[in-house]
Protein backbone atom coordinates (compact mmCIF):
# COMPACT_ATOMS: atom_id res chain seq x y z
CA UNK A 1 0.00 0.00 0.00
CA UNK A 2 2.22 2.83 -1.27
CA UNK A 3 -0.31 5.43 -0.10
CA UNK A 4 1.03 4.88 3.41
CA UNK A 5 4.08 6.89 2.36
CA UNK A 6 1.88 9.83 1.35
CA UNK A 7 0.01 9.60 4.64
CA UNK A 8 3.26 9.39 6.57
CA UNK A 9 4.61 12.48 4.81
CA UNK A 10 1.37 14.35 5.54
CA UNK A 11 1.81 13.83 9.28
CA UNK A 12 5.59 14.30 9.26
CA UNK A 13 6.33 10.66 10.09
CA UNK A 14 8.39 9.85 7.00
CA UNK A 15 12.18 10.01 6.72
CA UNK A 16 12.96 10.59 3.06
CA UNK A 17 16.72 10.20 3.60
CA UNK A 18 16.37 6.80 5.30
CA UNK A 19 12.89 5.43 4.51
CA UNK A 20 13.38 2.30 6.63
CA UNK A 21 13.87 4.49 9.69
CA UNK A 22 10.53 6.25 9.18
CA UNK A 23 8.05 6.09 12.04
CA UNK A 24 5.37 5.12 9.52
CA UNK A 25 6.07 3.56 6.13
CA UNK A 26 4.93 0.65 3.99
CA UNK A 27 5.32 -2.66 5.79
CA UNK A 28 6.36 -1.08 9.08
CA UNK A 29 5.84 -3.54 11.91
CA UNK A 30 5.79 -6.58 9.66
CA UNK A 31 4.15 -9.76 10.89
CA UNK A 32 4.16 -8.60 14.52
CA UNK A 33 1.96 -5.67 13.50
CA UNK A 34 -0.33 -7.97 11.53
CA UNK A 35 -0.83 -10.28 14.51
CA UNK A 36 -1.69 -7.37 16.82
CA UNK A 37 -3.95 -5.76 14.24
CA UNK A 38 -5.95 -8.92 13.59
CA UNK A 39 -6.29 -9.52 17.34
CA UNK A 40 -7.75 -6.05 17.86
CA UNK A 41 -9.99 -6.42 14.81
CA UNK A 42 -11.44 -9.66 16.18
CA UNK A 43 -12.16 -8.09 19.58
CA UNK A 44 -13.73 -4.98 18.05
CA UNK A 45 -15.89 -7.04 15.71
CA UNK A 46 -17.42 -8.90 18.65
CA UNK A 47 -18.06 -5.71 20.59
CA UNK A 48 -19.64 -3.88 17.65
CA UNK A 49 -21.82 -6.83 16.66
CA UNK A 50 -23.44 -6.76 20.11
CA UNK A 51 -24.47 -3.13 19.58
CA UNK A 52 -25.68 -3.34 15.97
CA UNK A 53 -29.21 -4.57 15.17
CA UNK A 54 -29.29 -7.88 13.31
CA UNK A 55 -30.87 -6.29 10.26
CA UNK A 56 -27.86 -3.97 9.82
CA UNK A 57 -25.18 -6.38 10.98
CA UNK A 58 -24.07 -7.59 7.54
CA UNK A 59 -23.16 -4.08 6.36
CA UNK A 60 -22.51 -1.94 9.42
CA UNK A 61 -20.39 -4.31 11.53
CA UNK A 62 -17.57 -4.99 9.03
CA UNK A 63 -17.41 -1.38 7.80
CA UNK A 64 -17.22 0.17 11.26
CA UNK A 65 -14.83 -2.53 12.46
CA UNK A 66 -12.45 -1.93 9.59
CA UNK A 67 -12.56 1.86 9.87
CA UNK A 68 -11.68 1.80 13.56
CA UNK A 69 -9.08 -0.95 13.20
CA UNK A 70 -7.34 0.72 10.26
CA UNK A 71 -7.02 3.98 12.20
CA UNK A 72 -5.56 2.14 15.21
CA UNK A 73 -3.38 0.01 12.97
CA UNK A 74 -1.86 2.89 11.00
CA UNK A 75 -1.24 5.37 13.79
CA UNK A 76 -0.50 3.09 16.76
CA UNK A 77 0.18 -0.56 15.90
CA UNK A 78 2.43 -0.06 12.87
CA UNK A 79 4.76 2.50 14.50
CA UNK A 80 4.91 0.70 17.87
CA UNK A 81 5.36 -2.77 16.42
CA UNK A 82 7.89 -1.32 14.01
CA UNK A 83 9.95 -0.03 16.92
CA UNK A 84 9.61 -3.41 18.65
CA UNK A 85 10.69 -5.20 15.45
CA UNK A 86 13.72 -2.95 15.15
CA UNK A 87 14.69 -3.67 18.75
CA UNK A 88 14.21 -7.39 18.23
CA UNK A 89 16.37 -7.44 15.12
CA UNK A 90 19.01 -5.32 16.86
CA UNK A 91 19.06 -7.78 19.76
CA UNK A 92 19.33 -10.74 17.41
CA UNK A 93 22.07 -8.96 15.49
CA UNK A 94 24.10 -8.63 18.68
CA UNK A 95 23.67 -12.33 19.44
CA UNK A 96 23.65 -13.80 15.94
CA UNK A 97 25.55 -11.29 13.82
CA UNK A 98 28.36 -10.53 16.22
CA UNK A 99 31.76 -9.99 14.65
CA UNK A 100 33.25 -11.53 17.76
CA UNK A 101 33.95 -15.15 16.88
CA UNK A 102 33.70 -16.32 20.48
CA UNK A 103 30.29 -14.69 20.94
CA UNK A 104 29.07 -16.27 17.69
CA UNK A 105 30.27 -19.73 18.72
CA UNK A 106 28.75 -19.54 22.21
CA UNK A 107 25.41 -18.14 21.04
CA UNK A 108 25.19 -20.68 18.21
CA UNK A 109 25.85 -23.54 20.59
CA UNK A 110 23.29 -22.38 23.16
CA UNK A 111 20.55 -21.68 20.62
CA UNK A 112 20.91 -25.11 19.03
CA UNK A 113 21.28 -26.96 22.32
CA UNK A 114 18.12 -25.57 23.94
CA UNK A 115 15.85 -25.64 20.88
CA UNK A 116 14.55 -29.20 21.39
CA UNK A 117 12.26 -28.31 24.32
CA UNK A 118 10.63 -25.67 22.13
CA UNK A 119 10.01 -28.26 19.41
CA UNK A 120 8.59 -30.60 22.02
CA UNK A 121 6.06 -27.96 23.12
CA UNK A 122 5.32 -26.76 19.59
CA UNK A 123 6.71 -23.31 20.41
CA UNK A 124 9.12 -23.40 17.48
CA UNK A 125 6.33 -22.13 15.21
CA UNK A 126 6.42 -18.89 17.18
CA UNK A 127 9.84 -18.14 15.71
CA UNK A 128 8.46 -17.73 12.20
CA UNK A 129 7.72 -13.99 12.75
CA UNK A 130 11.36 -13.55 13.78
CA UNK A 131 12.48 -15.32 10.61
CA UNK A 132 10.29 -12.96 8.58
CA UNK A 133 11.70 -9.90 10.33
CA UNK A 134 15.27 -11.04 9.73
CA UNK A 135 14.57 -11.71 6.06
CA UNK A 136 13.00 -8.27 5.64
CA UNK A 137 15.65 -6.30 7.52
CA UNK A 138 18.83 -8.33 7.04
CA UNK A 139 18.13 -9.84 3.63
CA UNK A 140 18.50 -13.36 4.98
CA UNK A 141 17.64 -15.59 7.93
CA UNK A 142 20.57 -16.54 10.15
CA UNK A 143 18.50 -17.99 13.01
CA UNK A 144 16.94 -20.79 10.94
CA UNK A 145 20.22 -22.54 9.94
CA UNK A 146 21.36 -22.50 13.56
CA UNK A 147 18.16 -24.03 14.90
CA UNK A 148 18.08 -26.54 12.05
CA UNK A 149 21.11 -28.22 13.62
CA UNK A 150 18.88 -29.53 16.41
CA UNK A 151 17.35 -32.13 14.09
CA UNK A 152 20.80 -33.25 13.02
CA UNK A 153 21.75 -33.81 16.65
CA UNK A 154 18.70 -36.06 16.97
CA UNK A 155 19.86 -38.09 13.99
CA UNK A 156 23.35 -38.60 15.44
CA UNK A 157 21.94 -39.57 18.85
CA UNK A 158 19.51 -42.02 17.26
CA UNK A 159 22.26 -43.71 15.25
CA UNK A 160 24.22 -44.19 18.47
CA UNK A 161 21.17 -45.70 20.18
CA UNK A 162 20.59 -47.97 17.17
CA UNK A 163 24.10 -49.42 17.50
CA UNK A 164 23.58 -49.97 21.23
CA UNK A 165 20.25 -51.68 20.51
CA UNK A 166 22.03 -54.08 18.16
CA UNK A 167 24.37 -55.10 20.97
CA UNK A 168 21.63 -55.62 23.56
CA UNK A 169 19.12 -57.16 21.12
CA UNK A 170 16.38 -54.52 21.44
CA UNK A 171 14.61 -55.24 18.14
CA UNK A 172 11.59 -53.03 18.89
CA UNK A 173 13.68 -49.88 19.34
CA UNK A 174 15.78 -50.76 16.29
CA UNK A 175 12.64 -50.88 14.15
CA UNK A 176 11.41 -47.54 15.51
CA UNK A 177 14.72 -45.85 14.75
CA UNK A 178 14.97 -47.42 11.30
CA UNK A 179 11.52 -46.07 10.44
CA UNK A 180 12.05 -42.59 11.91
CA UNK A 181 15.64 -41.98 10.83
CA UNK A 182 14.94 -41.14 7.14
CA UNK A 183 12.38 -38.54 8.21
CA UNK A 184 14.90 -37.08 10.65
CA UNK A 185 17.56 -36.79 7.95
CA UNK A 186 15.03 -34.95 5.80
CA UNK A 187 14.29 -32.48 8.61
CA UNK A 188 11.20 -33.95 10.29
CA UNK A 189 12.35 -34.52 13.84
CA UNK A 190 9.14 -35.37 15.69
CA UNK A 191 9.27 -39.17 15.04
CA UNK A 192 12.73 -39.34 16.57
CA UNK A 193 11.77 -37.07 19.48
CA UNK A 194 8.58 -38.86 20.48
CA UNK A 195 9.63 -42.34 19.43
CA UNK A 196 13.26 -42.50 20.53
CA UNK A 197 15.06 -39.76 22.46
CA UNK A 198 12.27 -38.42 24.67
CA UNK A 199 11.01 -41.83 25.91
CA UNK A 200 14.59 -42.78 26.78
CA UNK A 201 15.16 -39.49 28.62
CA UNK A 202 18.90 -38.88 28.58
CA UNK A 203 19.28 -39.04 24.76
CA UNK A 204 16.88 -36.09 24.56
CA UNK A 205 19.54 -34.07 26.38
CA UNK A 206 22.60 -35.53 24.67
CA UNK A 207 21.07 -34.89 21.23
CA UNK A 208 20.71 -31.20 22.04
CA UNK A 209 24.21 -30.99 23.45
CA UNK A 210 25.59 -32.58 20.30
CA UNK A 211 23.54 -30.34 18.02
CA UNK A 212 25.10 -27.32 19.70
CA UNK A 213 28.41 -27.98 17.98
CA UNK A 214 26.77 -27.77 14.56
CA UNK A 215 24.98 -24.59 15.61
CA UNK A 216 28.26 -23.08 16.79
CA UNK A 217 29.86 -23.82 13.42
CA UNK A 218 27.11 -22.37 11.20
CA UNK A 219 26.94 -19.29 13.43
CA UNK A 220 30.69 -18.84 13.23
CA UNK A 221 30.54 -19.12 9.43
CA UNK A 222 27.60 -16.64 9.24
CA UNK A 223 25.38 -19.06 7.32
CA UNK A 224 22.16 -17.40 6.14
CA UNK A 225 19.05 -18.75 4.43
CA UNK A 226 16.89 -17.11 1.79
CA UNK A 227 13.78 -18.79 3.23
CA UNK A 228 12.81 -21.34 5.85
CA UNK A 229 11.03 -24.68 5.95
CA UNK A 230 11.96 -28.24 6.93
CA UNK A 231 15.47 -28.54 8.29
CA UNK A 232 17.90 -31.33 7.53
CA UNK A 233 19.41 -31.93 4.12
CA UNK A 234 16.30 -30.76 2.26
CA UNK A 235 17.04 -27.24 3.55
CA UNK A 236 20.34 -27.02 1.65
CA UNK A 237 18.75 -25.26 -1.38
CA UNK A 238 17.27 -22.66 0.99
CA UNK A 239 20.72 -21.46 2.03
CA UNK A 240 22.52 -18.63 0.30
CA UNK A 241 24.69 -20.09 -2.44
CA UNK A 242 28.09 -19.35 -0.91
CA UNK A 243 27.00 -20.79 2.45
CA UNK A 244 25.48 -24.10 1.37
CA UNK A 245 28.68 -26.04 1.93
CA UNK A 246 29.03 -24.65 5.44
CA UNK A 247 25.45 -25.63 6.24
CA UNK A 248 26.18 -29.21 5.14
CA UNK A 249 29.37 -29.24 7.22
CA UNK A 250 27.34 -27.98 10.18
CA UNK A 251 24.88 -30.86 9.76
CA UNK A 252 27.73 -33.37 9.68
CA UNK A 253 29.21 -31.82 12.82
CA UNK A 254 25.82 -32.03 14.57
CA UNK A 255 25.46 -35.68 13.48
CA UNK A 256 28.88 -36.41 14.92
CA UNK A 257 28.31 -34.42 18.11
CA UNK A 258 24.98 -36.08 18.83
CA UNK A 259 26.48 -39.51 18.14
CA UNK A 260 29.60 -39.09 20.29
CA UNK A 261 27.92 -37.52 23.32
CA UNK A 262 25.14 -40.11 23.26
CA UNK A 263 27.63 -42.97 23.06
CA UNK A 264 29.54 -41.50 26.00
CA UNK A 265 26.59 -41.06 28.33
CA UNK A 266 24.07 -43.72 27.30
CA UNK A 267 24.79 -47.19 28.64
CA UNK A 268 23.54 -50.58 27.47
CA UNK A 269 21.18 -50.88 30.40
CA UNK A 270 19.52 -47.57 29.42
CA UNK A 271 18.14 -49.09 26.23
CA UNK A 272 18.06 -52.82 26.99
CA UNK A 273 14.43 -52.83 28.13
CA UNK A 274 13.23 -49.62 26.48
Amino acid sequence: MPHFVDLSQLFGLYDADEPLNSILTTGKGGIIGVILGVFILAKLEKMIRKKVPDVLDLIVTPVVTLLITVAIFVFIIMPVSGIFSDWLVSGLSVIIGSDNTIVSIISGYILSAVFLPMVLLGLHHGLIPIYAIQLDVLGGVSLFPVLAMTGAGQVGASIAIYLICKKVGNQRMKQIIAGALPAGILGIGEPLIYGVTLPLGKPFITAGLGAGFGGAYVMMMHVMANAWGPSGLVAVPLMQADKMIHYVIGILIAYTGGFIITRLFIKKEDVANA
